[in-house]
């Protein structure tokens, strides 16, 4: 009989704990939506950001944390500070101590603003549309991809697929096979854009407007883009084309059209195959190129030196404030590259809770690491990114 009452009350102790563990819960969930009424879990989860980490201009033993439902600011010593970040980073990374930023002040400066293919929020990527709206938005410039096709003519594509086999056309088209294995004309006429496929964020009606011949998108060759932006009223002579040479045998071609087309003041050449950018190097001695990067080797700078780069362009969460500092130190130009749509917002969902799907948040906290220009998907957005910045910087200034 006192085992059986010994056991009840064993029963109701546990019981008990599990009900004020439930309440206390509710009551911290009450308490904080309280203080931020619209949050979401997922922004819960991006406040949990700390302004800054512990660097060898610190007192060693003191971090401030920074607390965003009103509680003001937080005193840690360092290993508290360090179990905190853990915790952190098991919930949600942050793209500020990724790169490097969180004590950073973005200082005004001249930063370019590149349309990632265009503008591929507003038309389709890598077509004449898409680059006029990224001008129209005030962007200083485009990227766009380049193929060598079996005809000997340039084309403006980027397809699926890693640097082995680079152009391939089941998403993209819903065909098999690859860019590669078809003429100028029969990529015309034959090839149509999959209007479900995630990477085209611009939506399908932007894809093709039946009855609507100026609406229908096809693969432009690059000539047709070059000469649509030189031509184009609305669009600056100062207007910058970064060609990326995706495919094979493509920086001669590229170079012999552009000299042609009278452009290369305004022409810049980049790859992931540094052989191509040496190529472009030796065949145009005051060409603007870039290395491009999507990991950071320790070496990167001198990669790109040895490569005849005058840039690098690295992956946007690659962009520490170290990285930009050596490249700059080297004598190299920088740009941040983001990822297609479809990567981006898995990043933003998976990856980096401290900012949103290429929001002024995240725009801000890559211009702090001191890049020179940033290649995006949303140059409208980036647009008021710099905007605030340059408002944040000027109200930060002493009074007169």
């Amino acid at each position: 009989m006192r085992t059986q009452v010994h056991g009840s009350r064993f029963l109701l102790i546990i019981v008990g704990l599990w009900l004020w563990t439930i309440s206390m819960a509710f009551q911290l969930q009450k308490q904080h939506q309280g203080a931020n009424p619209d949050n979401s879990w997922k922004f819960m989860r991006r406040s949990r950001l700390y302004s800054s980490i512990p660097n060898e201009d610190d007192d060693p033993m003191i971090s401030i944390a920074w607390s965003p439902a009103g509680q003001g600011n937080e005193f840690l010593s360092t290993g508290e500070f360090n179990e905190r970040k853990r915790v952190d980073f098991e919930v949600g990374r942050s793209l500020a101590m990724t790169l490097n930023v969180t004590r950073g002040q973005w200082e005004p400066k001249r930063v370019d603003i590149i349309g990632h293919r265009g503008s591929p929020y507003t038309a389709l990527e890598n077509t004449a549309r898409s680059f006029i709206h990224a001008a129209r938005a005030g962007a200083d410039g485009v990227e766009l991809d380049v193929f060598l096709l079996k005809c000997g003519t340039l084309v403006v594509f980027h397809g699926s697929g890693g640097d082995e086999n680079p152009g391939l056309l089941k998403s993209y088209c819903g065909v098999p096979g690859s860019i590669l294995d078809y003429t100028a004309e029969e990529a015309k006429r034959l090839l149509s854009f999959n209007k479900s496929f995630e990477e085209f964020a611009c939506g399908p009606d932007e894809i093709t407007h039946p009855g609507d011949p100026s609406h229908y998108c096809f693969v432009h060759t690059l000539e047709e883009v070059l000469v649509t932006i030189r031509d184009h009223p609305e669009i600056s002579p100062d207007f910058a084309i970064k060609i990326e040479l995706k495919g094979p045998n493509t920086a001669r071609p590229s170079v012999e059209l552009v000299r042609k087309l009278n452009m290369g003041h305004r022409c810049h050449y980049s790859s992931f195959d540094h052989s191509r950018i040496l190529e472009v190097r030796k065949l145009d001695g005051d060409a603007v190129t870039g290395a491009l990067f999507d990991r950071l080797p320790g070496d990167f700078a001198e990669r790109a030196v040895e490569a005849g780069a005058s840039e690098v362009h690295l992956k946007y969460d690659t962009c520490t404030y170290e990285a930009i500092r050596s490249a700059h130190r080297a004598g190299l130009g920088t740009m941040a590259w983001f990822r297609g749509p479809r990567g981006m917002k898995q990043d933003s969902d998976d990856k980096y809770h401290d900012v949103g799907n290429e929001d002024v948040a995240m725009y801000l906290t890559v211009l702090k690491s001191g890049v020179g220009s940033m290649c995006v998907n949303r140059p409208d957005v980036m647009v008021k990114a710099l905007a605030e910045a340059r408002y944040e910087s000027i109200r930060s200034l002493p009074e007169q």
